[in-house]
């Protein structure tokens, strides 16, 4: 997410929408704002930057951003400003599409609270109505004031009922569910129902717009058949909304990315997945950060590797430095690490290694893996070995089961294997 007033005031636009390498699609682009002139603006930059969608913010909760500056979550609240911002976006962009991030309801320190399905249906309407045709639902309503954003991802319950009723009612819009959903059993559960073959009876079909079961009662929240904790309702379509399009995993995918391995063949259809293995994965991945965040060490190139795209620098040698030669090979470098500046910055750093610190999830050494990237990550003696040096590093404390072992299938993963995103009380 980039605020709106960055990209219009910032001096170096590459430093924040800049995407390397290029043909990585498709990708998108999130603003925050709520001045209708900036967000319109930020619009058609964005979209000239080559991103495929613009997304608008009205979702993040943080006092800072839904308190002090009044965008994200808080445009629940407000909705004709938020129907401007999205009017202003649909005009400033000329061939991708805009979509908006949000929740299923708000509540506000004040004590009001807007968590009711018609009030959503008349949001939604709004923004529709201004040119939105793709909602992702973050499941929960967010309360401002009262919890932190990482409780409001945690805190208040999951309410999948009113996503599946909101695809109902705008069958024209797509929408993408987000929330607590664990992997992608679920996901494709949520997104192709449980009832994958064509069901004839018309009662059924009535029942499943209410999102309960046969003989049962309706699902809510609080929901007492779901068994879920919190009060949440997780319940699965039993024949998914056509306009469902898909799931979002954040947490998951932080916490056990691994699950992931899986999702050309389960998810997709696809015969085969790209990788069988951690080791194949993680070289896969090191070749990747190796090509876009290029070691430091080795060029007398000032500039610093903050952001995409890294500045292109000569090189002194192709081998690695007297602190990564070991896996790079040997070179002889005229400037040794000790005395030179670091070249690459924490952000670049953070962000590289974020993705894989749950790599081994579950596994033998698995929080030793943890401790050792994080432990590199604040070394700024090897900062300018880049992210690749540190994840291959920190790879040579795992034994070699851990590293060769196949990666298990969705359909044959155990409950132990996959994580839960919903607070207990």
């Amino acid at each position: 997410m980039v605020v709106d007033e960055t990209i219009k005031f910032t001096n170096d636009l590459d430093h924040h929408l800049g995407q390397s390498p290029k043909d990585l699609r498709p990708i998108i682009c999130q603003i925050g704002g709520r001045n209708p002139e900036w967000i319109g603006e930020a619009t058609e930059i964005v979209e000239k930057y080559g991103f495929n969608e613009v997304n608008l913010n009205i979702d993040c909760p943080s006092n800072r951003v839904s308190g002090k500056r009044q965008f994200g979550a808080i445009l629940m609240k407000q909705k004709e400003r938020a129907s401007v911002l999205v009017a202003t976006m649909s005009s400033n962009v000329k061939n991708v599409p805009i979509s908006v991030k949000t929740r299923v309801g708000i509540e506000l320190d004040d004590g009001e609270c807007l968590d009711t399905f018609e009030h959503l249906v008349g949001f939604i309407s709004l923004l529709r109505d201004r040119g939105c045709r793709k909602f992702i639902m973050h499941a929960r309503k967010c309360v401002i004031g009262g919890l932190t954003p990482a409780q409001n991802r945690l805190v208040p319950p999951l309410n999948y009922p009113r996503v599946y009723d909101l695809c109902n009612e705008f069958p024209d819009c797509e929408f993408i569910i987000n929330g607590g959903i664990p992997g992608l059993k679920v996901a494709k559960e949520i997104c192709c129902g449980k009832v994958q073959d064509r069901i004839e009876s018309a009662a059924l079909m009535d029942n499943n717009k209410q999102c309960g079961h046969e003989g049962q009662s309706q699902h809510i929240v609080p929901c007492k058949l779901c068994g879920a904790s919190n009060g949440s309702c997780t319940v699965s379509p039993l024949v998914a909304p056509n306009n469902l399009k898909g799931s979002m995993l954040g947490r998951a995918c932080i916490e056990n990315p691994a699950m992931f391995w899986d999702v050309d063949r389960y998810f997709y259809g696809e015969a085969h997945n790209p990788c069988t293995t951690r080791r194949e994965a993680l070289e896969k991945y090191c070749l990747y950060l190796e090509k876009i965040y290029p070691r430091r060490c080795c060029d007398v190139d000032k500039r610093k590797t903050n952001r995409l795209p890294a500045p292109e620098t000569e090189k002194i040698s192709l081998g690695g430095c007297e602190i990564c030669k070991k896996i790079y090979g040997a070179s002889q470098s005229l400037f040794p690490p000790e005395s030179k500046e670091i070249r690459i910055s924490s952000i670049v750093i953070d962000r590289s290694l974020k993705p894989v610190f749950g790599i081994f999830f579950g596994k033998r050494k698995g929080n030793q893996f943890r401790r050792e990237l994080d432990r590199l990550s604040r070394d700024k003696a090897v900062r300018n070995c880049g992210p690749a040096y540190m994840i291959r590093k920190a790879v040579q404390i795992m034994p070699q089961d851990a590293l060769e072992e196949a990666f298990v299938k969705t359909e044959n993963l155990n409950e132990s294997d996959v994580s839960v995103h919903v607070s207990p009380s």
